[in-house]
């Protein structure tokens, strides 16, 4: 009965040892059986084949990218290994300091599993660095319009952009004013002639999350980021020769520009009153911002008002070729509040806020006796409407009129300064479409840069004030304006000896 247990026992245990050699076989020699095993496990970039299956579970970590497997990675460590030297290379670079993290875009798993794959670290780290998975910590800025995404830019830090940003902003608006804003103060109303910026916005909206980004995605500093805001993000710098007698404000208006924006983008200028010499390099390029800021303006201003045609009555009483003056012709004013609405420096809309009338205009009244009496005078007044005056005489090497704009129609009406005689009208290259109108007392104006053909021909006479043609930007001119010069006896002078430029705006 004892050796008939013995022989039953060791029957169980002979059954038992060729179950763990069916289900748990040794890894000796059979690497090629082991490969063929289909496992039903998820599929990875890199190809990793099954060298064996362990008694024991091993350490694995699996790598991922946008939720596909790369592969599995045995050196934990790796990774960090290659995040510390990607940050040893960024010393003595404008990325200095930065500090190097994997992409978001990376998710990694530690689990343990009974296979042992082959290794494959290196080509894992290969895959992560070529496709410039190892970022620096940063910021995504998004630039949103009207709800969808127009831009994103990566920062190092909100900081630094919002410096960029108030710096570009500055170009456009009062720095005290600015400050104010920022401070959330109340600019109050003026009560005084003259202008002041009330408030700024930005119509997009600036959406800022921590992430990571590429070196070569990220704007390194602040004045990256400034010249991205001005331009975007492709774009070609044009420059001005500085020549003999130029000034600062004069390169500005030629440019289209503001003197604060050109201050801005050049940064050896300190001031607008800071000399320059021939032969130097400006910027000139225009603002092409990828958002848009928004000034409001308000001004207060002094506006005149001119009577209309005096009044001529016939007197059998008056001596014969004479004209008796009972009352003098003169101008009145009103004060009007106006709010101007400037888009990334370019004015594009207004709204009358307020109109006083403080002194009206007074019609002049004569008594004649002559039948063909028709003399009104030389009266002088400015040659646009809402006039700006943009650039002054000689406010660039050889400028030898006066620039004058219509403040809110960039091709608004041309009006005849004064009764006269249309002398020429014609075009050429410098010119563009102009007219020369013969004044009187050895007056002789000329209007350059018409849009068209003026509206009179040579010979016609033209009163003040009357609709001659449009401003425009024909022949050698940087942008829509009047420029208006003057003769004296054949000798060109200061408009402004002539014009009331008082009753003007500047920028």
């Amino acid at each position: 009965m004892k050796r008939k247990k013995e022989l039953i026992l060791m029957f169980i245990s002979l059954v038992f040892s060729i179950l763990i050699v069916m289900f748990f076989p040794s890894n000796i020699g059979k690497q090629a059986l082991i490969a063929n095993i289909n496992l039903n496990e998820e599929k990875s970039y890199l190809a990793q084949k099954i060298e064996y299956v362990s008694l024991e579970p091993i350490d694995v970590t699996k790598v991922y990218h946008k939720g596909n497997l790369i592969g599995i990675l045995y050196d934990a460590e790796l990774i960090q290994k290659a995040i510390d030297m990607e940050e040893a290379k960024l010393a003595g670079t404008k990325f200095e300091g930065y500090k190097v993290d994997i992409s978001d875009e990376i998710y990694i798993l530690k689990e343990k599993s009974f296979w042992k794959y082959e290794n494959k670290d290196k080509e894992i780290l290969s895959y992560i660095t070529n496709n410039n998975l190892l970022v620096v910590q940063a910021v995504k800025i998004e630039i949103v319009r009207d709800g969808e995404v127009i831009d994103t830019i990566y920062v190092k830090s909100i900081e630094e952009f919002s410096n960029a940003l108030r710096r570009f902003a500055l170009c456009f608006i009062d720095e005290k004013v600015y400050a104010a804003l920022e401070r959330h103060e109340n600019i109050l109303d003026l009560t005084t002639y003259g202008v002041q910026d009330k408030s700024i916005y930005i119509e997009e909206t600036i959406k800022a999350t921590p992430t990571g980004a590429s070196t070569n995605e990220l704007f390194a500093d602040e004045d990256a980021i400034f010249m991205y805001l001005c331009y975007g993000r492709d774009y070609e710098l044009e420059y001005y020769t500085v020549v003999e007698f130029d000034t600062l404000s004069g390169v500005a208006s030629k440019a289209g520009l503001l003197p604060k924006q050109l201050l801005a983008i050049n940064e050896d200028i300190d001031n607008i009153n800071q000399a320059i010499v021939p032969g130097q390099q400006l910027i000139i390029t225009y603002f092409t911002s990828p958002i848009t800021v928004v000034v409001e303006q308000q001004r207060l201003v002094q506006e005149v008002t001119y009577p209309t045609e005096s009044i001529y009555t016939f007197d059998i009483k008056v001596q014969r070729g004479e004209v008796v003056e009972d009352v003098a012709p003169a101008t009145g004013y009103n004060d009007a509040t106006y709010t101007d609405i400037y888009v990334n420096g370019i004015l594009t809309s207004y709204r009358q806020d307020s109109v006083v009338i403080r002194v009206e205009p007074t019609i002049g009244q004569y008594r004649y006796n002559m039948q063909d009496y028709d003399n009104r005078g030389i009266f002088f007044s400015l040659p646009v409407n809402n006039p700006i005056i943009t650039c002054d005489f000689y406010c660039y090497a050889n400028h030898h009129g006066c620039d004058f704009i219509d403040r809110y129609n960039p091709y608004g009406d041309v009006l005849a300064a004064a009764d006269g005689t249309i002398i020429v009208k014609a075009y050429n290259f410098t010119m563009g479409y102009h007219y020369y109108i013969d004044h009187g007392n050895g007056i002789i104006a000329r209007y350059l840069h018409m849009h068209t053909p003026g509206y009179y021909e040579v010979g016609d006479l033209v009163l003040r004030g009357q609709v001659i043609g449009q401003i425009g930007n024909t022949g050698l001119s940087s942008g829509p304006h009047l420029d208006i010069g003057f003769y004296i006896d054949g000798e060109l002078v200061d408009p402004c000896w002539i014009l009331p430029c008082e009753q003007a705006g500047r920028w």
